[in-house]
């Protein structure tokens, strides 16, 4: 009985924390590349994307640890290959760091994706993902339900342990709109931290994302685009609907979301369960002469659901289009030695 409370509380806390074991970002329509393998290197830029969320900003009750706390740090680059003469795929690398009470999670993946150009105008990305995934105890802030649980004991080293880590997605994308299926944790590893008790087993849920969003050009200055995401690991979905306004050729934006997480059984009866209801409201600026530089931030408030800890959470990002060029014909350098005119 000690060891279940015990366990529960540990294993159970990402899922008390997000509803699921991946993070969720509020400004995701900025961070397709952790979404989705198949975005990488689409956009024909490189660019890196650093984001730092907070969430329950100033909880600091009867969990050990506090306040969740995530950065993920990205990075998405085009190529030519197999001597294209045109840009044809991708690549993308992402970090990220989770904290979860007693729980940290540290997230590498490097992501391949092959682009191909449909007749309408459009590209479809196929993409792979494969990296690592650790996840570690602070077993200095563990406590015992019990004294001389042998669980606990085992956990005081703070243990960490790495396993390999596997996803895939598509990502179709054009003009107007966009939109891609992916799936993540494939290997579905699992942890036990080298204990020898059989009682301690943390494995990662496999988890889909669904991602959709349409342009819609309202004059030469104003675009608005609604956008969905749906992320779920089969027995807990998360639906992300918004809106988001770019004005002055997209120098500034402005924008909200609804989130809603919904609890299924995972014994396969057909009950269901409002987690949490969250509004999400977002803003962000373009800087720089070419709106290299984004600058944005969210604000999510918690309107109900039993899980909230605090009433907001706060999300920081920060975008730069790298100066790196994928043209592998560079201009010709004129010199007068070797330039001749009659």
């Amino acid at each position: 009985m000690k060891h279940s409370i015990i366990l529960t509380f540990i294993f159970a806390l990402i899922g008390v924390s997000y509803g699921q074991q991946d993070p969720q970002f509020s400004q995701y329509m900025f961070n397709n590349l952790y979404n989705n393998p198949g975005y990488s290197g689409i956009e024909g830029v490189s660019r890196a994307t650093l984001m730092h969320r907070t969430q329950w900003l100033g909880y600091d009750g009867a969990d050990p640890g506090g306040a969740p706390q995530t950065q993920i740090l990205s990075i998405s680059h085009p190529l030519k290959i197999m001597s294209s003469p045109v840009v044809n795929s991708g690549v993308g690398l992402y970090l990220i760091n989770d904290k979860l009470g007693p729980l940290r999670n540290i997230n590498i993946k490097g992501s391949y994706s092959y682009h191909y150009k449909l007749r309408n105008a459009g590209v479809i990305g196929f993409g792979l993902r494969a990296g690592f995934y650790s996840q570690g105890i602070d077993g200095a802030i563990l406590r015992e339900a019990e004294e001389s649980d042998v669980v606990v004991d085992q956990l005081k080293t703070s243990p960490t342990q790495m396993k390999p880590d596997v996803g895939l997605g598509v990502w179709y994308q054009t003009k107007k709109y966009y939109g891609g299926v992916s799936l993540s944790h494939m290997t579905a590893a699992g942890f036990n931290f080298g204990a020898s008790s059989q009682d301690i087993n943390s494995q990662l849920a496999r988890h889909m994302y669904i991602t959709g969003g349409y342009h819609i050009m309202l004059g030469t200055k104003l675009r608005i685009t609604p956008s969905a995401i749906i992320q779920t690991d089969f027995v807990e979905t998360n639906y992300n609907y918004g809106v988001l306004a770019d004005l002055y050729q997209y120098k500034y934006w402005a924008g909200f979301t609804i989130r809603q997480s919904v609890t299924g059984s995972s014994d396969g009866q057909p009950t269901r369960q409002i987690a949490t209801d969250d509004l999400v409201f977002m803003g962000g600026i373009s800087l720089l002469p070419d709106k290299s530089l984004r600058v944005g931030y969210a604000f999510d408030l918690v309107s109900s659901g039993p899980r909230a800890k605090n009433n907001t959470s706060h999300e920081i990002m920060l975008s730069y289009i790298l100066p790196i060029s994928v043209n592998d014909n560079p201009p010709p350098l004129r010199t007068p030695r070797y330039r001749h005119e009659n």
